[in-house]
């Protein structure tokens, strides 16, 4: 009762704070990025709850609990040092010219920005890859409410269902009503939970550092002490567990629902305080990782247990780790901070998604059948919105297919369509801020080759560095990522050569 009680709370918090941002949202701009005037410290821990999904708080622990101190440092050193360098770099060049321009989303910056409205559409389609990652968190945060709500109890035989419909149903329905206000004003209190809940998480398994916590792990598996697991799916050697993540969590910074709140305040000092706010949160929201140590050291048994009576096997960790530590009471306060952390993610995303889908490939391919017409904008922000229900029932399909595949971890899946994400949209972002010369073919030629490397190296079979390259999505995206590189610089070459011979 306790559980359901807290939760409701919770609930009506979130939709009082979409409905004030309902108030502020009166066309497809305020929808897709506020008024330009909000306090950094709004947009900071909202950007540091949106960095901080379900993945880090739920998901990866689990592979931590798998691969042990290797995940940790891939995930936690590596894959955060680039995405707070990212993060500062990516979120000042794209305000640079995102400000001038009166940019929406992050497709139609890369259309403005090389003059080609085809650009625009191009990268809309790339970006909705990102369903990938509603999935992972959709799937995370409905194993989390089945197991601290107890609806299998309630609806036996269909509690996953029965959470994964709450989920979807809570979360689509106050970002179509409130937006971008609603996604930030609710990422706010989320946030402040969150940081709340980190510091219990990582400060319950403090007493374990004595001395002899690398020795305990290596009494379990000497793999699970070590800087690489050669035994892993995803840090068999430095370059996986260094090279790859820093790569991974650069490139992470050029989702569109993180480097688009560059836009969300006025100046370029707001963006610095933000920044910092973001930053320093998020690395209190990486140390929660240890918990996958922590479980592995004192709930190996019930952690064990709990996996195969669930179902979703190393997805579980978190939410077994949870149960078996703490209080039924502290369970739920847990619970719901980590359905913040979905959720703050998720109202990001599906914030960027219905964006993208009204701006740049609803308007943009009605201008280019009618470019003498004027812009219907209000039917363009109900197209945005009324995205978000076939987004929601694609949405629900994925999971399901997801928990009743059984693969290694959801992870795995959400990894291989984000990373192809960021691996497309490397050089015409990077390139687009920092250089002001590349032609648009070649922008094209480097993210076709990324797509068709990254997706090459996953399903053919053949391997360049490792014996099982296809297993680890960072490391063939990353593949994508220099092969994209050379494109440009062969291009560029060819270029040079052709006009010294003229």
């Amino acid at each position: 009762m306790l559980s359901w009680s807290l939760f409701a709370l919770y609930v009506a918090v979130t939709l009082y704070l979409a409905w004030l941002g309902k108030r502020k949202t009166t066309s497809l701009e305020t929808y897709a990025l506020g008024g330009g005037d909000m306090s950094p410290f709004v947009v900071g821990m909202a950007l540091a709850a949106s960095m901080t999904s379900t993945a880090t708080l739920v998901i990866n622990p689990g592979i931590v609990y798998a691969y042990g101190l290797s995940a940790v440092l891939g995930y936690g050193l590596a894959a955060g040092l680039g995405l707070a360098v990212g993060i500062v770099l990516l979120s000042k060049g794209f305000r640079r010219h995102g400000v001038r321009t009166r940019i929406l989303t992050v497709p139609q910056w890369i259309g403005e920005r090389y003059g080609d409205s085809r650009l625009t559409l191009f990268y809309a389609f790339v970006n909705l890859l990102l369903v990938a990652m509603v999935v992972l968190i959709c799937y995370a945060m409905a194993g989390l409410l089945l197991a601290t709500l107890h609806l299998e109890s309630l609806v036996p035989g269909f509690g996953f269902e029965t959470a994964l419909a709450i989920v979807i149903v809570f979360v689509f329905a106050y970002v179509f009503f409130g937006g971008t206000y609603a996604h930030v004003y609710t990422n706010t209190v989320q946030g402040v939970i969150m940081l709340a809940v980190a510091v219990l998480l990582v400060g319950s398994g403090l007493h374990l550092f004595d001395g002899h916590f690398l020795e305990r792990l290596a009494a379990i598996d000497p793999s699970l002490a070590t800087a690489t697991n050669p035994g892993s799916l995803l840090f068999r050697n430095l370059f996986e567990v260094f090279g790859v993540n820093l790569v991974v969590g650069f490139a992470l910074a050029m989702q569109p629902h993180f480097i688009v709140k560059s836009l969300y305040v006025k100046s370029d000092r707001d963006v610095n305080r933000y920044l910092t706010i973001a930053i320093t949160a998020g690395v209190l929201f990486n140390l929660v990782l240890m918990c996958g140590l922590f479980a592995r050291l004192e709930s190996g048994e019930f952690v064990t247990r709990f996996m195969a009576e669930s179902g979703m096997g190393i997805d579980g960790v978190m939410a077994a780790y949870i149960v078996d530590t703490f209080s039924p009471t502290v369970q739920t306060i847990i619970a719901i901070a980590i359905v913040a952390a979905g959720m703050s993610t998720l109202d990001g995303i599906l914030v960027a998604l219905s964006a993208i889908v009204a701006n740049d490939i609803y308007l943009v391919a009605r201008r280019r059948r009618h470019p003498d017409s004027e812009d219907d904008l209000a039917l363009a922000f109900r197209v945005g919105r009324y995205s978000l229900i076939a987004i929601a029932l694609l949405s629900f399909v994925l999971s399901l297919a997801q928990h009743y595949r059984k693969d290694f971890s959801v992870a795995i899946f959400a990894q291989e369509g984000v990373y192809a994400l960021f691996a497309a949209t490397f050089v015409p972002l990077l390139f687009g801020m920092f250089d002001r010369d590349l032609p648009k073919g070649l922008v094209v030629a480097a993210s076709s080759t990324a797509l068709a490397v990254h997706f090459f190296f996953r399903y053919s079979g053949l391997t360049l560095l490792t014996t099982a390259d296809q297993t680890n999505p960072g490391l063939t995206a990353t593949y994508g990522v220099v092969a994209s590189l050379l494109v440009v610089g062969v291009g560029r070459g060819w270029a040079r050569l052709s006009g010294l011979r003229a």
